[in-house]
């Protein structure tokens, strides 16, 4: 008989500390959890991008949470990771990090902080009340993390607030502004009541050179003490490649002077309208889609959330986009609504559009159910033009 022999294992008694730090990073998704690529090259709805970042962001926190308790060594050793994505969901929660953060900044300096660590910032306090020194915290310790790239904010409304200002407060703008707008890269405010004033968001972009994904769809009026006479323009965005905002809004975003290229490098550009950019009847005859041709040259990616597929109204002329992205708030509807959409297809004038996605789960089921009854003539076009139309998750509808 053969003897089989069997070496055991031999495991080093001591890993050096930068390889644990890589399979740290690699355990808690660290790379994926700070990632500014995934707003602007995603084609999901935001409400499902936000979902799956949340749901890593948990697991990540859950994991950093369990290796800490492992050892003293490991507890050192994963401090950073534990600092590096912030989520608050409670109002006591803010008063607890400012202390720690404080307290830990009285005994070390620059990269023994806890704070010089933090790349991301998630505040999302949904179901409790704010009081006015709340804000205050949340600004004392913004200007804890120097080196913040992602802040998503989602604040309830102050006591006594009026219910049109919902104002978020200066003292938060102007700390983001101030501690790291040099290395912030998102903005994003989407899903918060309270949202900056116009002048407040000027200041942040103006100190925010980096900035790349930007998400205020709404700003809140001026307050009356506040208001200047000569209205400030969007500064030069050199890095700015995605905002979503209202369409009414846009021409706040757009420069006086149309031969000064404010957005050089937009290349995804959301609106989350009522009504939608291209005709307003309190504007009459006014489409802002004809400003996107002259304001922002390399646009690639249009994206519109609307009420109904009534909306997209016929015979539309599009900036030169490649991608046409569209969202029904309330995808399901008669017949008719589908036969508008798919006349306003029809009718489209975009040269150079390659790709139309319609991003909602329940209507490429919608469109084939209801196919046979389109016009043939219309069956015939979308099969043969030059876009493919499609749902989000990349099958094409008629080919």
């Amino acid at each position: 008989m053969t003897s089989v022999s069997t070496s055991v294992l031999q495991i080093p008694q001591w890993v050096p500390p930068e390889v644990w730090l890589r399979i740290f990073g690699i355990a808690t998704d660290f790379e994926a959890t700070l990632n500014c690529d995934i707003p602007i090259s995603s084609d999901l709805p935001r409400m499902l991008v936000k979902q799956h970042e949340l749901h890593r962001l948990r697991h990540s926190l859950r994991t950093k949470r369990c290796m800490a308790l492992v050892c003293r060594t490991w507890n050192e050793l994963a401090l950073e990771f534990l600092y590096q994505s912030i989520r608050i969901t409670k109002v006591d929660t803010l008063v607890s990090l400012h202390a720690s953060l404080q307290r830990h900044s009285l005994t070390a300096q620059g990269k023994n902080r806890l704070g010089w660590w933090t790349k991301r910032l998630d505040v999302l306090i949904e179901d409790e009340r704010c009081e006015a020194s709340d804000y205050s915290v949340l600004a004392a310790i913004v200007r804890q993390l120097p080196n913040l790239s992602i802040i998503t904010l989602s604040m309830p409304m102050l006591p006594l607030n009026d219910c049109w200002l919902r104002q978020l407060p200066t003292s938060v703008i102007v700390s983001l502004a101030e501690t790291c707008g040099a290395s912030l890269q998102v903005f994003d405010c989407s899903e918060s009541i309270l949202r900056p004033c116009r002048e407040d968001l000027m200041l942040l972009l103006a100190a925010s050179p980096n900035l790349r994904v930007l998400r205020c769809p709404i700003y809140c009026p001026t307050p009356p003490d506040r208001a200047c006479r000569n209205r400030l323009d969007v500064p030069v965005m050199s890095k700015l490649e995605s905002v979503t905002l209202m369409s009414v809004f846009l021409r706040d975003y757009l420069p006086r002077d149309k031969d000064v290229n404010h957005l050089p490098a937009l290349r995804r550009l959301t609106y989350d309208c009522i009504p939608p950019p291209f005709f307003d009847h309190a504007w009459k005859n006014f489409n802002e889609l004809d400003l996107l041709s002259e304001c922002c040259t390399v646009l690639e990616k249009l994206v519109i959330y609307l009420r109904s597929w009534l909306e997209l109204k016929p015979r539309l002329i599009l900036p030169p986009v490649s991608y046409l992205g569209l969202h029904a708030k309330a995808p399901k509807g008669p017949l008719f609504h589908f036969q508008a959409l798919v006349s306003a297809f029809v009718t489209l004038t975009a040269p150079k559009l390659r790709t139309v996605r319609l991003l909602h789960a329940n209507t490429a089921e919608e469109m084939r159910e209801n196919a046979s009854l389109f016009a043939a003539e219309d069956r015939a076009y979308l099969t043969s033009c030059s876009f493919s139309l499609g749902v989000s998750e990349g099958c094409v509808l008629f080919s």
